[in-house]
């Protein structure tokens, strides 16, 4: 038997409470001086053995009682031995439903079938119209020791979006079998609404590629139907079935806090923006403050700031000029996500070798909204051989021993434990 709490087996020493108690609260025996006892009815023996005897199987029930309860606060159990099956499959949940792997599951004794998730629920006792999150396969490769087989297959999508952290050590005999998409997809991730045509975004995804793709469509083409309001679109050119409303793109708001002093650094930071107003063919507008009081009065999207203490607390992005010799970047993180730190003041060449635009660029962090659609669309699977944990070296015997617990037996016990003394104590009055 082993315990999960075995601290609390200490308790046993309150045993000697109830014998404290019963021996406390015996009567002490009163000596009454009579004439005579030839009308006293003398008592009988069997009578005064059975108080005795009841009185102990009284205190029998206290004491056992207590002693229930401390080993259901220690939750014991017992290891049962189960031999291990010879090959198990686990399957990863999102293929169920896919064709190639019915036609496999048709051929193999669901009894030895498992799911590629936490615990490794059998066929059996998996709930299928329950949504769980993507599995992470290497995380859960470090658990399949636990598995009772000498050999397992798993079956994945070999998802590139589900592999983190770095390849795991174990010593279960794997073989991972990756089920790649058998087509492409594309998905529209939005349609912004610009002067006399839409500019569309999609992703399109297969098991070798991710690409993204921007089409600008007129108003008046036949390929694109808008609603009475103006507000919504329908593209027949990407098999749309739905309506998807206009994205809305107001103009980038930029700040630049700084002295008459440092107008060259206003200007080369101006010329960034407008590259990136380019690349993104939207608007960039930018604001040049004097005093760190006219930050509170405008909402940027990132403020650009050569002042070393802000009046206001930001919510934005801020840019924040801090020298730093040891630094080999031109920008890096600061204390917190919004916090970004310029180590060095700019010029031609720092811009041009460390590429200020594409790091202003990703300052802005446009496209956080969409990140979620992206990974849900992104079918990109990798290799078999790269999904393989190491072989560990040192062999471990299989753990196939299975935890048994007791405490729910343990408590009907008690209950009943707990009636039985309370019959016996009314009778006896104790």
């Amino acid at each position: 038997m082993i315990f999960a709490n075995a601290t609390y087996l200490w308790g046993l020493l309150g045993l000697l409470l109830p014998i404290a108690i019963h021996l406390w609260s015996r009567k002490k025996v009163k000596t009454i001086k009579v004439g005579s006892t030839k009308l006293l009815e003398a008592s009988e023996p069997k009578q005064t053995s059975s108080i005795k005897l009841n009185e102990l199987w009284l205190l029998f029930l206290r004491l056992l009682m207590l002693s229930v309860l401390v080993f259901i606060l220690a939750e014991p159990g017992t290891l049962r031995t189960e031999k291990n099956d010879a090959l198990n499959y686990v399957v990863e949940a999102s293929l169920l439903n896919d064709e190639r792997m019915r036609t496999i599951l048709d051929t193999v004794p669901k009894e030895s079938v498992r799911i590629l998730k936490k615990g490794f629920p059998k066929w059996g006792d998996y709930e299928f119209n329950v949504s769980n999150q993507p599995p992470s396969y290497w995380q859960l490769a470090q658990q399949m020791d636990a598995i009772p087989a000498d050999s397992i297959v798993i079956f994945s999508e070999g998802s590139i979006t589900k592999l983190h952290g770095a390849r795991p050590e174990i010593s279960a005999n794997t073989r991972w079998i990756v089920l790649e998409a058998d087509s492409a997809k594309q998905q529209l991730l939005e349609v912004a609404h610009k002067e006399s045509y839409a500019e569309v975004l999609s992703v399109s995804s297969g098991a070798k590629f991710l690409s993204f793709k921007k089409d600008t469509i007129s108003l008046a083409s036949d390929l694109i139907t808008t609603n009475r309001n103006k507000d919504s679109v329908l593209l027949s050119s990407y098999n749309a079935k739905d309506w998807m409303a206009f994205t809305k793109q107001r103009p980038i708001q930029i700040g630049i806090l700084a002295h008459d002093t440092l107008y060259r650094q206003v200007q080369y930071l101006k010329a960034a923006y407008r590259g990136i107003a380019h690349y993104l063919n939207r608007p960039v507008k930018i604001e040049i403050l004097k005093r760190p009081n006219d930050v509170s009065d405008f909402d940027f999207d990132t403020l650009v700031s050569f002042d070393n203490e802000l009046p206001v607390t930001l919510e934005t992005n801020l840019l924040q000029y801090r020298p730093n010799i040891f630094s080999n970047q031109l920008i890096v993180e600061g204390p917190t996500k919004t916090i970004f730190h310029l180590t060095r003041l700019l010029d031609i060449e720092n811009i041009v070798k460390e590429h200020l635009p594409q790091k202003l660029l990703k300052l802005l962090q446009l496209r956080t909204d969409l990140s979620d659609v992206i990974n849900s669309n992104d079918l990109r699977s990798v290799a078999e051989n790269e999904l393989q944990p190491i072989k560990s070296e040192k062999e471990s015997l299989k753990n196939n021993a299975r935890l048994f617990e007791l405490t729910p037996w343990l408590w009907l016990f008690f209950m009943v434990l707990v009636v039985g003394e309370r019959v016996l104590s009314k009778s006896r009055k104790q």
